[in-house]
């Protein structure tokens, strides 16, 4: 993950607070910036990074190198996951993969078996790969469950986007919780299997749950998300939505074929193969230890294609045979058409990835400038119970510098010394580690702006809506947590 370097605690002194009132101060500018000056979310990200990097005291030189060795960490991470992503998800709208996979969830599951469908969905794949992995993946399913249901994407996807980052935040083989249960010298198969105690439960409540709540909401009160919801991410140019128009409609219209008869849309079955092939591949990469002799020719083969990059690479290069035979244009169907799809599915992430960088950037001063450090110092001046203070730890963590990751390594490295002297499971000290990391995503989260960029909300929707759901997730996680210890006494 991004901005995963070791953050070093410091006393709660004078200048500590002052350190904390500059990140506070940040947020506000952020917010008023965007959604009162209207200035464009990537240059509000920037300014507000670079201001909180003057105002809390850095060098002047060091603050470019910050922000800029911010912009490098998240990018280097996310950067060809949104690209490959991009392209895959529009190979599943352009070829009708998507639309017969969402028509099937929709026909199978109906309207109320839907939404735990998706959570499903959203656990299963989110199992082994990242969060944005998952959601680069499923957006198309849950574009076109939205439009069959003339419903707003983001209230269709909220138990999807609930079981990609309850796995996430606290199951191995993520890289946080695996390294919380390394630091916590916690028992791996017991933390999955408490780990799925605890977050089944919660991402119920914060999924379908929430999700019912917020439609509710929204059939009230229309006007409470924006009139334009169409989730455009992957969707088909319109000349190739000209094209997917029945040829009855058209031959009945008088309008002539363009270029080569358009092929039979894809299956279900191709649709569901093209999103499953790179969870399964990095599937197979977290168990290659387990699978294979460490070191071996296997091993390494399991880990090579088991990094998320190589795995979607790997799906991409195999939807552009199984999908791109299918995609329902009247445009020549060869090379020349996959690579214009290929170039064209580029564009609508310029935004997001700008969005992400400056977001990216912001993370790097808060840590460089010593807030985020503060922020934890003071947190730990609370005498609370164990599991309480590291579900709070990495809360604060969290809220401060928006990285789930980096909150959950922080958190579970200031408590490891004491984990084992404190009368409480490990395994249990991780899921609450884990839950406090997934807290309150806001303006300083990258995540928070890919959600606001997929899904074409403001931020105040964005607010309403998905940082709503991931502190419903957090909060209902602790309290599973804190129910499972009552019950293992």
């Amino acid at each position: 993950m991004w901005n995963n370097l070791p953050v070093n605690l410091v006393p709660a002194t004078a200048h500590a607070w002052f350190l904390v009132a500059c990140a506070a101060g940040t947020v506000l500018t952020l917010l008023i910036l965007i959604a009162r000056v209207r200035l464009h979310p990537a240059l509000a990200l920037a300014f507000a990074a670079l201001g909180l990097g003057v105002a809390s005291g850095m060098p002047l030189k060091q603050v470019p190198l910050s922000f800029t060795g911010g912009v490098g960490n998240l990018l280097g991470h996310i950067a060809m996951i949104l690209g490959l992503g991009a392209i895959l998800g529009r190979l599943l709208a352009s070829s009708g993969g998507a639309t017969a996979l969402g028509r099937v969830l929709v026909e199978a599951c109906g309207e109320k078996g839907l939404p735990w469908a998706l959570l499903a969905l959203g656990i299963l794949v989110g199992m082994p790969v990242f969060f944005e992995v998952g959601l680069v993946l499923l957006l198309p399913i849950v574009a076109e469950a939205a439009r069959r249901r003339k419903q707003p994407p983001i209230l269709v996807g909220i138990p999807l986007m609930a079981g990609l980052s309850i796995v996430h935040g606290t199951l191995p083989p993520h890289p946080a919780a695996m390294l919380a249960v390394t630091q916590y010298h916690a028992d791996l198969g017991r933390t999955i299997l408490y780990g799925l105690a605890v977050g089944l439960p919660a991402a119920a409540l914060a999924g379908p749950g929430l999700g019912w709540f917020l439609l509710r909401r929204w059939k009230k009160k229309p006007q409470w998300l924006s009139a334009d919801h169409e989730l455009t991410l992957f969707t088909p140019a319109p000349e190739e939505a000209a094209t997917q128009e029945p040829m009855e409609s058209k031959e009945a219209a008088g309008a002539p074929a363009i270029g080569e008869p358009i092929p039979a849309p894809a299956g279900a079955g191709r649709a569901a193969a093209a999103v499953l092939l790179p969870v399964a591949l990095i599937f197979l990469g977290s168990w290659a230890d387990a699978l294979t002799a460490a070191g071996s020719g296997m091993n390494q083969i399991l880990h090579f294609i088991g990094s998320p990059d190589i795995a979607l690479l790997i799906a991409v290069m195999v939807a552009l045979v199984t999908l791109g035979s299918r995609v329902q244009t009247g445009r020549h169907h060869g090379r020349e058409l996959l690579r214009q799809l290929t170039n064209e599915s580029f564009a609508p992430i310029a935004s997001v990835i700008m969005i992400l960088a400056a977001a990216g950037g912001l993370s790097g001063i808060l840590r460089d400038s010593g807030a985020a450090q503060a922020t934890v110092g003071l947190a730990l001046g609370a005498h609370m119970p164990p599991l309480v203070l590291a579900w709070l730890l990495a809360a604060i963590v969290r809220i401060s510098m928006g990285s789930a990751t980096v909150a959950m390594a922080v958190a579970s490295g200031v408590l490891a010394p004491m984990a084992g002297h404190i009368g409480v499971r490990p395994e249990l000290l991780v899921l609450a580690t884990g839950t406090g990391s997934l807290i309150l995503s806001h303006v300083n989260d990258p995540g928070f702006w890919m959600i606001q960029s997929f899904f074409k909300m403001e931020v105040k929707e964005t607010l309403s809506t998905w940082s709503v759901l991931e502190t419903v997730l957090s909060v209902a996680g602790l309290g599973t947590t804190l129910l499972l210890a009552a019950l293992l006494g």
